[in-house]
């Protein structure tokens, strides 16, 4: 008879075969905590990574003391879905007409190449120091050459300098007509060179004095320009109505 066997009687195999069962779920807990120790991030990363939903229900949100109600299938990250607060929202719709994520659409909303739909919108906390009608004359302006071309879609294209932190980008300034208000406050898109693999655009707004929207989208669609900037606005618009009127009745 071995030892074990003098331990545990004969007829109670199943008794020690628990108890190394036990010590082993033992020594798997303590890697696993060891390894976790040592890479304290991975939770975090997999909790903001890249996890769409269909879910149409709304989820309320606030970025920089600014309330949205957001439709789930709008949002990129189960972090957005969870923490009512936060300094960075990420949300992502497919041009023209902003659908948001759904099964059925799961390849266009992965794609990469310069001819994808895929827009990504970013609502962070931020205090921009000065008004928008003021970031192309005092911000960007200096880093430009020449005087820029007007182009058929309502767009003045500038080169930036060799130096300027933008350099090897273009600076694309929108001429819109309508209201003063508009007209003061004009997009502006800072894109990849055409001569760039898949050349992206962003742009950028303010939401009151302490949140930030921007995006980003292929410059295969800069021509769209208006019915992009105007649709995300309105989008973003509604996102905040939308929080008021539950506010509203509660």
């Amino acid at each position: 008879m071995s030892k074990m066997s003098r331990i545990f009687p004969e007829g109670e195999g199943p008794v020690w075969r628990l108890f190394f069962a036990g010590v082993g779920v033992l020594i798997i807990a303590i890697a696993i905590g060891l390894w976790l120790s040592l890479n304290p991030n991975v939770l975090q990363n997999k909790y903001t990574a890249y996890q769409p939903t269909a879910d149409s229900s709304r989820i309320r949100v606030e970025v920089g003391g600014t309330l949205f109600s957001i439709p789930a299938h709008f949002t990129r990250s189960a972090q957005t879905r969870t923490q009512m607060v936060q300094n960075f929202v990420e949300l992502h719709a497919l041009l023209p007409d902003l659908k948001p994520y759904r099964k059925s659409l799961e390849k266009e909303f992965l794609r990469l190449d310069a001819a994808s739909p895929l827009v990504i919108i970013t609502l962070r906390a931020s205090q921009r120091p000065l008004p928008e009608r003021r970031i192309f004359e005092d911000v960007l302006s200096p880093y430009v050459a020449g005087s820029g071309q007007v182009r058929d879609d309502g767009l003045q294209v500038f080169e930036f300098q060799p130096d300027a932190p933008y350099a090897g980008k273009q600076l694309f300034r929108a001429l819109p007509v309508g209201p003063r208000t508009k007209r003061l406050a004009p997009p502006l898109f800072i894109c990849d060179s055409v001569d760039t693999p898949n050349p992206s655009c962003e742009s950028s707004f303010d939401l009151g004095r302490t949140a930030q929207a921007s995006y980003s989208f292929k410059r295969a669609y800069l021509s769209d320009w208006e019915t992009i900037d105007g649709g995300i606005r309105d989008m973003i618009r509604s996102f905040r109505a939308a929080a008021r009127a539950r506010s509203g009745a509660r």
